[in-house]
């Protein structure tokens, strides 16, 4: 329709798009980037992206937590293990530096405390009153 109204019958856009084929391909390739790009714009723009973000935080759970099954079971451990692992071959090879020998036992802390079933990570971006 759009094409029929607009193009057919126009001197000037008949010789651009002889066929609505050609026209529908044109459109296509300008409209969905156009349209991907104004939604990335508006949901960044009008603060939609950060009003649902808090309202994920809010309803998961387990944003801070390890969620329970094969993650806290499994992976984690697993994690563990092998971080620590790899913080023996690298005192073995007298790699690692002080500083990092403490952010390594500030995460290994985290790691614990997410074992244990504690939160960790930003908490204090939670509302006011929730655990």
């Amino acid at each position: 329709m759009l094409y029929r109204l607009g193009v057919a019958d126009n001197r000037f856009l008949s010789p651009l798009f002889p066929s609505l084929t050609v026209f529908t391909l044109v459109g296509l390739v300008i409209a969905v980037p156009a349209g991907i790009l104004t939604g990335l714009y508006h949901m960044k723009r009008t603060g939609a992206f950060a009003a649902d973000a808090s309202v994920s935080i809010e309803a998961n759970p387990y944003v801070y937590r390890a969620v329970p099954g094969k993650e806290k079971e499994v992976m984690l451990p697993l994690m563990v293990l092998t971080a620590r692992g790899l913080a023996q071959v690298m005192d073995q090879l007298k790699t690692m530096t002080p500083e990092e020998r403490g952010e390594f036992e500030d995460v290994l802390a985290k790691a614990d405390k997410l074992l244990k079933g504690q939160p960790v990570g930003l908490t204090s971006q939670r509302s006011p009153g929730k655990g």
